[in-house]
């Protein structure tokens, strides 16, 4: 049996954002299903509208939508198509939301983030920068209530065969793949890229005062289980397909390793500020890679601090780390 079925139709889009183009798939059947939206752009929206036409489709005949995750690469059209076409929109719980209550979930977000580059001990005016580059990006995505769920141990059909839903937490924590066992093909959404490594974005713990999750432990973790499923092919978010999915993630916990050996020797001379370990790291960077920057630092700090080689205490609301 070929990796690759008939019935499952890659679509690329143009976004306007760093990462580049993402892939959408598109999956016949019935519901005539796509998988991943791209982001509320112009551009993006008239690829899609080719994309289909050029298999005999219109928005309008979808008749499902599912979501690998909720950043606005992936998901920024759901509303707009959900509206046209009558389809349901499926995903993890976790992003739920995000996508119903997008305006209240981005504001919650922006001031978690601002709060914690302010401890991380970023200058006042790169925050500023980051909060203005965060909140021009909420236009490219517009709430959606979800119809339903796609959770671990789930399965769902495409093309009349059978897909493996994995809940696979790391780069957000409510990012799905799907699995076809049969084709042994993966859909891997963010998780698993060719060609550039998925960052493990920081985020706000569920509830208020709840515990900020260790997303690079959870993206470590979920790259090991997926290196141990039989893959021929996977399919990602961005980019060229995978052949060697083993070997891929052999090479990024490799890059992990050596970035927490870096980060742990940023402070071999003294106590230092996330973001002085970021100037160490990365001396050129604009704001929204800083961020990014400090949101890598802040995963691999995780890590280190769970293996007993890091700790850290808080000065005048500004948290500084130490090798021990």
């Amino acid at each position: 049996m070929s990796p690759l079925p008939s019935y499952l139709h890659p679509i690329t889009a143009p976004t306007p954002f760093p990462v580049g183009p993402v892939n959408l798939y598109l999956a016949e059947g019935d519901p005539l299903t796509l998988i991943d939206t791209g982001p509320r752009f112009g551009p993006a929206r008239e690829a899609l509208r080719e994309g289909l036409a050029a298999l005999g489709y219109r928005p309008a005949d979808l008749g499902r939508i599912l979501l690998t995750h909720i950043h606005g690469d992936h998901c920024g059209l759901a509303a707009e198509l959900a509206g046209s076409s009558g389809a349901e929109v499926l995903t993890h719980p976790a992003n739920f939301p995000q996508l119903a209550d997008y305006a209240d979930e981005r504001e919650r977000r922006i001031a978690f983030y601002s709060a914690l580059m302010q401890e991380a001990g970023m200058p006042p005016g790169g925050i500023a920068q980051i909060d203005r580059v965060q909140r021009g990006y909420g236009r490219f995505a517009e709430p959606v209530r979800p119809d339903g769920p796609l959770e671990e141990g789930m399965t769902v059909r495409l093309g009349g065969e059978e897909w493996q839903v994995l809940h696979t937490p790391g780069h957000t924590g409510g990012l799905i793949c799907l699995y076809q066992p049969q084709r042994r093909l993966l859909l891997s959404s963010d998780h698993l890229l060719r060609d550039i490594s998925s960052n493990p974005i920081v985020e706000p713990p569920a509830r208020e005062g709840g515990e900020r999750p260790h997303r690079l432990l959870d993206y470590l973790a979920q790259l090991e289980r997926i290196a141990r499923l039989p893959t021929e092919v996977a399919l990602p978010g961005h980019g060229p397909p995978i052949t060697d999915v083993p070997g891929l993630v052999a090479s990024r916990l490799a890059f992990h390793e050596q970035r927490a050996r870096q980060v742990l020797e940023a402070l071999r001379d003294g106590p230092c500020t996330i973001y002085q370990i970021t100037l160490a790291l990365f001396p050129e960077l604009d704001p929204i890679n800083r961020f990014l920057a400090i949101s890598e630092v802040i995963g691999h700090l995780d890590w280190l601090q769970v293996q007993g080689w890091v700790e850290s205490q808080i000065e005048e609301g500004v948290r500084w780390w130490r090798s021990v």
